[in-house]
């Protein structure tokens, strides 16, 4: 489970559909605060992987940003 908490990092990948140097094709981006200090994190999902793994994550108020395009 890949968790950033940058939202540059982020609009850069929808930018490029979920693509980034190299890296598997994020596919789902599940936005949520974590349990530690509240602040904003981003669960990124790759393609493979199920599409639920952020929704009983150790945050709350997941929300999906952000999904691929084909």
């Amino acid at each position: 489970m890949a968790t950033i908490n940058s939202r540059k990092l982020v609009d850069e990948l929808i930018a490029k559909n979920g693509r980034y140097s190299g890296d598997a094709q994020v596919v789902k981006i599940v936005q949520y605060n974590n349990m530690f200090d509240g602040g904003l994190a981003y669960g990124l999902i790759y393609k493979g992987e199920p599409l639920n793994r952020y929704d009983n994550c150790a945050g709350s108020n997941q929300k999906c940003i952000w999904e691929a395009k084909e």
